[in-house]
């Protein structure tokens, strides 16, 4: 991906747990493909972000089993961040900013977290097909494989 759109340093942890997480439902659901990826990304970008607003919402959920399986295996990695607080020195410290701004909530940070995932799988599926993103994150995570 362009170094112009790379996330930050910080920022890494979280998005690698969300990436272990899709790659996990991949393996239970040989069928999703990147496109499904995006489409369950940009829900949970769009859920975290009414969130951080204030919103009470239910989590987002799909009548697609395999977009469902994505859904609970990405919202189970993030609950158990939050359960062993993982990013809570992230939150209002003006060591860590997004945009000049410091974090607020866990939620803004998720949903930072997926509008950077949502671009990279977009660009991975248009640079290399279908499971283009799907491939690249195995080859980028330890031990993972397709």
């Amino acid at each position: 991906m362009p170094n112009t759109h790379m996330p930050p340093d910080f920022l890494q942890p979280c998005l690698f747990s969300i990436e272990e997480a899709v790659l996990k439902a991949y393996r239970d659901h040989p069928k999703l493909e990147d496109k499904d990826i995006e489409v369950v990304y940009e829900q949970l970008q769009r859920f975290f972000k009414k969130l951080a607003g204030g919103a009470e919402l239910e989590e987002p959920h799909s009548t697609i089993t395999r977009k469902q399986a994505l859904i609970e295996s990405i919202i189970l990695a993030l609950d158990v961040r939050e359960e062993f607080g993982a990013d809570e020195h992230l939150l209002q410290n003006d060591q860590y900013t997004l945009g000049g701004r410091t974090i607020p909530y866990l939620e803004m940070l998720y949903a930072t977290a997926f509008t950077y995932l949502q671009r990279s799988a977009r660009f991975w599926r248009k640079e290399r097909g279908k499971r283009g993103y799907l491939s690249f994150i195995a080859s980028q995570l330890p031990e993972q494989e397709l």
